[in-house]
């Protein structure tokens, strides 16, 4: 069999892609840039052209796309009129898990730092599992994916429908907020069946966050398994936060389990962590193991990742993916604990024209945290439509917060303003292409001196 990926770059794309050629499947792939994944599947022997034309797609027995492509590429629009199959990332992933014992993390926030740390669990418990992540670590032989003979374990994207048709065998949901409602018909309701379907579909165990009104609503009542800190079965307390590092105990029951040690801060580690720790009892890993294992867990790349310290003037650069309002309120939250005597400046960038429009102010709210802030001009995401608003409303709000705010529409512009921060933490927050002003940040900041 022969596949030929469009898009193959993508942190999703790519595992897929290491996973097929692992199996001896002829794997091939376009991608719009350069980038990371790409030098790395190169180096794998995957053949990848940079652009899209009809010309790249030869001659293969399947085509592999994600909702992100237009139905106008010209490379879906070859294979459709060669009559090649075309299936979804999302299609794939779910005939690649068919295949064996899966294990599926879900939710709006923290999917893959959960993901990760459970992976790790498993790894360090000797149960050598495959592993598909939406991020980067280093513990994994790919680093967002690892070819084991145990269970599968996968990061599940509920961005779009596609997850509703999973037939899980087991389940870990970190949480639900409304959020890529652009894929449910902007409803509320129509996202929530969802769930249900795939709830509904999940054969064995599920670990879902009990301290979330809408799962507590929708399972609280079940025999599922529950985590959090209000209630559950498996709940923490007596938190310790000391610089990144934080120590809690956690409650299986009545019964402790004992201190845990964690090396990245925020509370919502602890929940992920958590979550992790209830499933991973579900499958009789010792507890001293996964102690040993949380505590020599690394978190995925943009997962609030150092990028650089400038000695001279004080300032550290940290990249972090969190691009709703709840992970970026809970990420300056976690930085405020991590550098308490710091300034705390933001350089944001807001993520697509729909959830800027949905969240309605919330973006401000959350970021209020900030000593300044930078607004970045907003990263589209291939978004197509006309939207009366922009990143402006996003510096608009911060203004009637009180805070600090500054907007920049070019790499250059931030720099200069990443530059002028003395004793301070800067935190690069958004999806977009954000996290190369980090880079170029600690490559002009730190390198130099």
């Amino acid at each position: 069999m022969k596949y030929h990926f469009i898009g193959i770059g993508g942190i999703g794309m790519s595992s897929l892609a290491l996973h097929l050629a692992a199996e001896g499947k002829e794997v091939s792939g376009s991608n719009y840039e350069e980038n990371e994944r790409v030098e790395y599947l190169r180096q794998n022997d995957i053949r990848i052209l940079i652009g899209h034309s009809p010309q790249n797609i030869g001659k293969p027995d399947v085509v592999i796309r994600t909702t992100a492509v237009s139905k106008n590429n010209p490379e879906l629009v070859a294979a459709v009129e060669k009559g090649i199959p075309v299936l979804y990332r999302m299609e794939l992933l779910k005939k690649v898990l068919s295949t064996n014992i899966s294990l599926c993390v879900t939710g709006t926030d923290g999917k893959t730092t959960t993901t990760a740390m459970l992976s790790k669990i498993f790894i360090d418990a000797g149960k050598d599992p495959t592993v598909f992540l939406g991020g980067k670590v280093p513990f994994l032989e790919h680093a967002n994916y690892r070819r084991g003979t145990g269970m599968t374990i996968a990061e599940l994207d509920e961005s779009d429908g596609f997850f509703a048709s999973f037939k899980a065998d087991h389940a870990l949901i970190t949480n639900v907020r409304f959020d890529h409602l652009e894929h449910y018909n902007n409803s509320h309701e129509n996202f929530l069946d969802h769930l249900i379907l795939f709830v509904n579909g999940v054969a064995g165990k599920i670990v879902y966050n009990h301290d979330d009104d809408v799962l507590r609503m929708l399972l609280g009542e079940t025999k599922h398994v529950s985590f959090g800190k209000s209630g559950g079965y498996y709940r923490f307390k007596k938190r310790r936060a000391v610089g990144i590092n934080q120590t809690f105990e956690v409650l299986e029951g009545d019964v402790s389990l004992g201190v845990f040690e964690l090396n990245i801060p925020g509370e919502h580690n602890v929940y992920n962590a958590l979550a992790a720790i209830a499933m991973a009892r579900q499958f009789g890993i010792d507890v001293e193991v996964i102690k040993s294992s949380l505590a020599t867990f690394v978190s995925a790349d943009r997962r609030f990742t150092l990028r650089g310290y400038d000695e001279e003037k004080d300032v550290y650069l940290i990249d972090d993916y969190a691009h709703t309002p709840d992970e970026i309120r809970n990420t300056i939250k976690g930085a405020r604990e991590a550098f308490p005597d710091k300034k705390l400046a933001v350089v944001f960038q807001p993520h697509r024209y729909s959830r800027l429009a949905r969240e309605n102010g919330r973006f401000a709210a959350s970021l209020k945290g900030a000593d300044e802030v930078c607004v970045f001009k907003l990263y589209d995401a291939y978004e197509k439509g006309s939207y009366a608003l922009d990143e402006t409303e996003v510096l608009d709000g911060l203004k009637k917060h009180n805070v600090p705010a500054h907007h920049h529409v070019d790499y250059y512009e931030v720099l200069k303003w990443v530059e002028k921060q003395e004793k301070a933490v800067v935190l690069f927050l958004g999806a977009g292409d954000v996290t190369e002003i980090s880079h170029l940040s600690a490559f002009k900041l730190c390198s130099t001196r």
